[in-house]
């Protein structure tokens, strides 16, 4: 039987296949659950996220830039950098629906005043409460002017 947290995430999945068929995304399920999303950039670069949910929607997902190649994780040259709140100089996406935002979940996360346990309810959430919109607003950001290129 599955658990509630799995079939949010089979009904959120589902929804966000759809979208990424739609605007052409490149997606791919992969164990935990989770995800791959490749998502172009305004210079018509791309740039991957792992996307992992376990304990979703308890605790919000892990989102990490993601090299496709190496399978590493938020290394500079796989990050962008740019204005605007989303695109923080950790590297790490900065929004309450990021887990790896809380400093209390990684060291390298740039909130020790926002808490886990409330994160639907943070004021900065800006209704990203579903993985659909949570990619939505990184696509957006990355095509918009606040979007500076790679870091590295």
């Amino acid at each position: 039987m599955a658990t509630v947290a799995e079939v949010l995430f089979e009904e959120e999945f589902g929804h966000l296949c759809q979208v990424a068929e739609n605007r052409g995304w490149d997606l791919k399920r992969i164990d935990g659950p989770g995800f791959i999303l490749v998502l172009p950039a305004r210079d018509e670069s791309h740039f991957a996220l792992q996307v992992i949910c376990k304990h979703y929607k308890r605790l919000p997902p892990i989102w990490c830039w993601y090299n496709t190649a190496t399978h590493t994780s938020n290394q500079p040259s796989d990050t962008p950098k740019g204005s605007g709140g989303y695109f923080h100089s950790s590297g790490r996406i900065c929004a309450p629906w990021n887990r790896i935002a809380y400093k209390e979940e990684d060291p390298e996360g740039p909130h020790d005043d926002w808490q886990l346990a409330n994160w639907i309810t943070n004021p900065r959430t800006g209704e990203c409460t579903t993985l659909t919109a949570m990619a939505i607003r990184i696509a957006v950001e990355l095509v918009s002017e606040r979007y500076r290129g790679r870091k590295g």
